[in-house]
């Protein structure tokens, strides 16, 4: 087989183009640290709206911190899980499985309407942080023992990036649905969710 990057003889590459994105090397990378970067996102989505949803859903403080607990609870138990589905089929499909399976619960953010339903998606999509697993099972897969290192720290640091994107994220798309789309303050941060949702999607199917 031939391949745009070096390889050593189990067809790992000994090198990282990172404005490439051939396959099958440097579309894993890229793949794996958009995925995780998207998880990251949808995640921790909620707190940069915390006090329209708050307002919203009527939540006490204590209710939004166990919300928040709950986000990075499941994938404590999620990763440990995931690590086993990537032994049977494969970092790819696992990522996959990941992001399709939690985008309905990314999207019913904008049908929760009280405490319950707020914390329970919450919960769910934290799932979707279990990615770094197969993120980190990928690229060691497909890069050499003397470039791994870096590739796993590259697609792992840079899809950590989304927990500090999200921070001016999902206000500029919450604003984007106040102002521009004119709708209403309670209605725009439902609506804001959509754009973490699709992105699930497109990048689940990859």
């Amino acid at each position: 087989a031939k391949f745009s990057l070096p390889v050593d003889s189990e067809h790992r590459a000994l090198a990282i183009n990172l404005f490439s994105f051939r396959q099958p090397h440097m579309r894993a990378f890229h793949v794996c640290w958009m995925t995780f970067f998207t998880s990251f996102v949808s995640t921790f989505a909620a707190a940069p709206l915390l006090a329209i949803i708050r307002d919203d859903l009527d939540l006490t403080k204590p209710e939004l911190v166990n919300a928040g607990i709950a986000a990075v609870t499941g994938t404590i138990f999620c990763r440990i899980l995931i690590g086993s589905v990537c032994d049977m089929v494969g970092p790819r499909y696992a990522m996959s499985l990941l992001m399709l399976g939690t985008a309905p619960f990314v999207f019913g953010m904008a049908l929760a309407n009280d405490s319950l339903g707020f914390t329970l998606c919450r919960f769910f999509i934290g799932f979707s942080l279990a990615t770094f697993v197969g993120c980190q099972f990928w690229t060691s897969v497909m890069f050499s023992g003397k470039i791994v290192g870096i590739a796993n720290a590259t697609t792992g640091g840079w899809g950590n990036l989304g927990g500090g994107v999200t921070q001016f994220l999902m206000p500029l798309f919450f604003e984007f649905f106040y102002k521009v789309a004119d709708t209403e303050k309670f209605t725009a941060w439902r609506w804001a969710y959509f754009v973490p949702g699709t992105a699930h999607i497109i990048i689940g199917s990859m």
